[in-house]
C-alpha cells in the first residue's frame, strides 16, 4: 500500500507500483484535512460574490458570461458530458490508471479547490481497478479536456468502462461495485478536466519503453560487432572521455563490458555504423534521460486552471488563471526523443545491412544458407526494415511546430503533447521490429 499526500512527492518508482502492479493507495489523513480546509477557504471566497472561471462564468470564449446561481451545479455536469467528443482506439489501462492517479495526486495539493469526498471517491475507484474507455484520438484544446471528459464522466455514471475486457455503461459498473454516481460540487467538473495528467502518463510510459529499447540496441550492437570480427578499440573509455558526453561514456563502458575477454586486436577499421555506436547511442541516452527527467517533473506537476491560492507575499487570495496545462516542455522532449529513436533504428538497419554483406564479415552472403542455389537469405527482412526506417523519418517531423485555433480564438495555441506522444509510440513500435530483425540476423 502506498500513502499519497504524506509529504514525499510521487516518483516514477511508486507511480509504476500503483499503475502497473495495481498496488493500492491510501490518502494521508493530514492531506485530506488540508484539501478540506482549502475547499472551505474557496467556498468562503466565492460567498462574497467574486467571479470564478468555470464556476460562476462560462468556459473558453464564454468566459465573460455569468452563470446564474441556480445553473452553477448543472454547469459542472455539462462540463464533463458536453465535451466527451473523442474518437479512436481507447488508451491502455496503464495510461488511464496513470492519468487517474496523477489527477488525484494533484488534487491533494489543495489548489484545485475540490472536496475531500472527491479525492476519496477517486482513490476507491483506483483501488477497485476502475478502467474508463478513453478514446485515444489526438485532439486540439487548451490542455486535455476531451480525453479527461471521457475518463471522469464515468464517475458520475456517464460514458463507459472496461469490466473484464467487456465494455459496460459506467452507471451499471458503479452499481455492480455498490457505489452511487458521484455528485459534483462547485468547480469539481472543471477541476477534473482542466490539467495535463494524460501527457504525463503517456510520457512516463514512453520513456520507460525508449529506455528498454536503447539498452537492447546497445547489446545488439556489441553482438553484431563480435559477429563481424570488428575491433573493440573504438569503444575505449579513453576515447569517450575525450568527447566528454555522459551518454557516450556510459554506452562505451557497456560495450567494453559486453566485449568481455574478446582479444584486443589492431584490426582494419569497421564500417562507421559499428564504430560510432557509443556516439549515437550515447547521444540518444542523453535525450531519453531528458524525457525521463521531464516525466518525473510532469508526474508531480500542478496543472489546474484556475488555481485557488491564498494570500502570499503581497499577492491576494483568489483564483489565478494558469497556463500549466500547456505542456510545451513535454512536447519538445517527446519530439526530440522521436528523432533520437528514429536514428536508433537507422543505425540498427545499417548494422543489419553490413551483416548481410560478405565484404564486411566472414558470414555467408545475405546470410543465405543455400546461396549457391539462389537463396536470398534475409534480404526481404532487410527490405522490411528499410521501409520501417523510412516511415520513422516521416513520423519524426516535429509536432511542436504545429498549432491551432479553437474556442473562437480564446484557445489560440496548442501544445499537442498527445499527438507528440502518439508519434513517438509509433516510432517505438517500428524500432522494436527493427531491433528484432537485427537480433534474428
Amino acid at each position: 500500500m502506498i500513502v499519497l499526500g504524506a509529504g514525499a512527492p510521487l516518483d516514477l518508482e511508486r507511480y509504476w507500483r500503483i499503475v502497473a502492479d495495481h498496488e493500492s493507495v491510501v490518502i494521508d489523513d493530514h492531506a485530506l484535512a488540508h484539501v478540506g480546509a482549502r475547499r472551505q477557504a474557496m467556498e468562503d471566497h466565492l460567498a462574497v460574490g467574486v467571479p470564478a472561471y468555470g464556476v460562476t462564468t462560462g468556459l473558453g470564449f464564454l468566459a465573460d458570461r455569468p452563470v446564474a446561481a441556480a445553473d452553477q451545479a448543472d454547469l459542472q455536469r455539462s462540463i464533463l458530458v458536453g465535451r466527451a467528443a473523442g474518437v479512436g482506439e481507447p488508451y491502455s489501462e496503464r495510461i488511464v490508471r496513470g492519468t487517474m492517479l496523477l489527477r488525484l495526486n494533484g488534487f491533494l495539493a489543495g489548489f484545485a479547490g475540490v472536496t475531500a469526498d472527491l479525492c476519496a471517491f477517486l482513490a476507491k475507484r483506483l483501488n477497485e481497478g476502475w478502467f474508463p474507455v478513453v478514446p485515444g484520438s489526438r485532439h486540439g484544446a487548451a490542455g486535455e479536456t476531451i480525453p479527461l471528459c471521457h475518463l471522469f464522466e464515468t464517475l458520475i455514471g456517464e460514458g463507459h468502462v472496461f469490466v473484464d475486457s467487456r465494455i459496460e455503461p459506467a452507471a451499471e459498473a458503479l452499481a455492480s461495485a455498490g457505489a452511487e454516481p458521484y455528485e459534483l460540487r462547485l468547480k469539481e467538473g472543471l477541476s477534473l478536466i482542466n490539467g495535463a495528467p494524460l501527457g504525463a502518463a503517456l510520457s512516463a510510459d514512453l520513456a520507460r519503453r525508449a529506455s528498454l529499447l536503447l539498452a537492447t540496441a546497445t547489446d545488439l550492437a556489441a553482438l553484431t560487432a563480435a559477429l563481424m570480427g570488428a575491433s573493440w578499440r573504438p569503444y575505449s573509455p579513453r576515447i569517450a572521455a575525450m568527447k566528454g558526453d555522459p551518454g557516450q561514456r556510459a554506452v562505451a563502458a557497456r560495450l567494453v563490458e559486453l566485449a568481455g575477454d574478446a582479444p584486443d586486436l589492431d584490426l582494419p577499421q569497421a564500417p562507421v555504423s559499428l564504430r560510432v555506436a557509443p556516439q549515437v547511442h550515447g547521444a540518444i541516452t542523453d535525450v531519453v534521460e531528458q524525457l525521463v527527467a521531464q516525466a518525473e517533473r510532469e508526474v508531480c506537476a500542478i496543472t489546474d486552471s484556475p488555481l485557488f491560492l491564498d494570500a502570499h507575499d503581497g499577492e491576494p487570495e483568489g483564483f489565478y488563471p494558469s497556463g500549466n496545462f500547456h505542456s510545451q516542455a513535454l512536447t519538445f522532449s517527446l519530439d526530440a526523443t522521436t528523432v533520437a529513436m528514429a536514428q536508433l533504428g537507422v543505425l540498427s538497419e545499417r548494422r543489419l545491412a553490413r551483416l548481410l554483406d560478405e565484404r564486411y564479415s566472414a558470414l555467408p552472403h545475405q546470410l543465405a544458407a543455400d546461396g549457391a542455389r539462389g537463396g536470398s537469405g534475409l534480404v526481404s527482412l532487410h527490405k522490411t526494415v528499410v521501409g520501417l526506417c523510412a516511415e520513422n523519418r516521416t513520423l519524426a517531423a516535429p509536432v511542436s511546430l504545429h498549432s491551432g485555433d479553437t474556442s473562437s480564438g480564446q484557445e489560440d495555441v496548442q501544445s499537442f503533447s498527445a499527438l507528440a506522444a502518439h508519434q513517438l509510440g509509433l516510432v517505438l513500435d517500428n524500432v522494436t521490429t527493427i531491433l528484432a530483425a537485427e537480433a534474428v540476423a
